[in-house]
C-alpha cells in the first residue's frame, strides 16, 4: 500500500494558513526608492584603485514618519563581480549621501569592472573618473 508523504502536506497547510498570510499582510512596505551613487576613484601606483560612493533615498511625501530602510548583503545590496560585500552600508536614511563609504579594488579588479545593485537599481564604477561634483578624489588628503 502507498502513503503520501505527510511531509510536504503538511507544509502545504502551513502555506495555505490565512494565519501566515495575515502576518504578511501587516508589514508595511517601504515606499522609499534607494539609488547607489558612484563618485570617484583614487588610481593607485600598482595598477589598483579605491573607489568612493554613496547613495540617495528618496521618498514620497507623507504625513507618516520615513523610517530608514534596511537593505542586507544579498539579492537585493551587492557588487558584481564579487565579492559581493565591498563594505557598502545595509540601512539607508533618507537623502543624499556624498562619499558614504570606499571599496579598494585590485589591478585585475580594475580590469573586469565593477557595479553597485541596491534593490534593483545599480552603477558602473567608472575607473578612468577623478573627479565629481561633490567629491575630487585627486585631491584627497591621504
Amino acid at each position: 500500500m502507498y502513503h503520501k508523504p505527510i511531509i510536504p502536506i503538511l507544509l502545504g497547510i502551513l502555506a495555505a494558513s490565512p494565519v501566515l498570510a495575515q502576518e504578511d499582510a501587516e508589514a508595511p512596505a517601504n515606499p522609499c526608492t534607494v539609488e547607489p551613487v558612484f563618485h570617484c576613484v583614487e588610481s593607485m601606483d600598482d595598477g589598483g584603485a579605491i573607489a568612493h560612493f554613496g547613495y540617495r533615498m528618496s521618498c514620497p511625501e507623507s504625513d507618516e514618519p520615513i523610517e530608514d530602510r534596511d537593505v542586507p548583503i544579498g539579492d537585493d545590496n551587492y557588487f558584481a563581480p564579487g565579492p559581493i560585500d565591498r563594505g557598502q552600508p545595509t540601512v539607508f536614511t533618507p537623502g543624499e549621501h556624498a562619499d558614504e563609504f570606499e571599496s579598494q579594488y585590485l589591478a585585475e579588479e580594475v580590469k573586469k569592472g565593477s557595479g553597485w545593485t541596491v534593490l534593483k537599481i545599480g552603477i558602473n564604477v567608472d575607473f578612468t573618473k577623478t573627479k565629481d561634483a561633490s567629491l575630487d578624489c585627486e585631491n584627497l588628503p591621504y
